[in-house]
């Protein structure tokens, strides 16, 4: 009974994962592994035991960044640590949140490993605005709120609006690799070698409007230079 119980609770939320991340988790039921890639290209691998959630806790048996760098000690450590996690309850969302913290963690140490290198020219900062068609897929959008070294505002729907600042390698990078997705219309409409300040102080915040991005950004003559740069004004 137990165990049907705990197969059809595992199932949910395998259906759950799945439209959360579409195309980014593997479940093969005869293994009972897991497979989660995130849109960087990080891989987190678990085994699930048979009477999970009920009794048991996935283990992790593979983590590695994009560039490969072994991962699970850290992400093992990462999810004893944390206070979402109980046994008797679903885990797997919280396990998954917990490897992209390391991960993003990991990164951000990469990326000021490398501007630390840079001489001060080089690692100034930068504010783009890039004006999309549309944004709505939900990966995309995970992926523009994804960096925690780097502020901004991202607005989903008709047009898609992202507007990032930051040290320059980090800004650059991030818009790189969001160009590297299929969109119907990617367009930077502003790009300036300055810091741009926002209400919500630091990460990337998204927002549901036009007037909620001009809201968030501190500096009034910054309001203005949006209007303008996404053709407003």
């Amino acid at each position: 009974m137990f165990q049907e119980d705990d197969e059809s609770r595992l199932e949910m939320e395998l259906e759950l994962l799945q439209a959360m991340y579409p195309e980014q988790v593997a479940y093969d039921s005869k293994s009972r592994d897991l497979k989660f890639t995130d849109d960087g290209g990080a891989l987190l691998q678990l085994r699930i035991p048979e009477n999970y959630p009920q009794s048991g806790f996935p283990d992790v048996l593979g983590a590695r960044d994009a560039r490969k760098n072994d991962l699970r000690e850290k992400v093992r450590s990462a999810i004893k640590d944390d206070p979402r996690l109980a046994k008797g309850e679903e885990a797997l969302d919280a396990i998954i949140a917990s490897f992209q913290a390391v991960v993003d963690t990991k990164s951000v140490l990469v990326h000021s490993e490398n501007i630390n290198e840079l001489s001060d020219t080089t690692a100034s900062y930068k504010t783009v605005i890039i004006w999309l068609h549309h944004l709505l897929a939900l990966s995309k959008r995970k992926l523009a709120l994804s960096p925690i070294s780097i502020s901004g505002i991202t607005k989903p729907g008709y047009p898609g609006i992202m507007l990032f600042s930051g040290p320059t390698v980090l800004v650059t990078d991030h818009v790189n690799t969001l160009k590297a997705e299929n969109w119907q219309a990617f367009q930077v409409r502003y790009e300036d070698a300055e810091l741009w300040t926002f209400e919500h102080r630091n990460g990337i915040r998204e927002v549901e409007t036009m007037a909620e991005v001009v809201k968030g950004l501190q500096e009034e003559n910054r309001r203005d230079e949006f209007l303008k740069a996404v053709g407003i004004k």
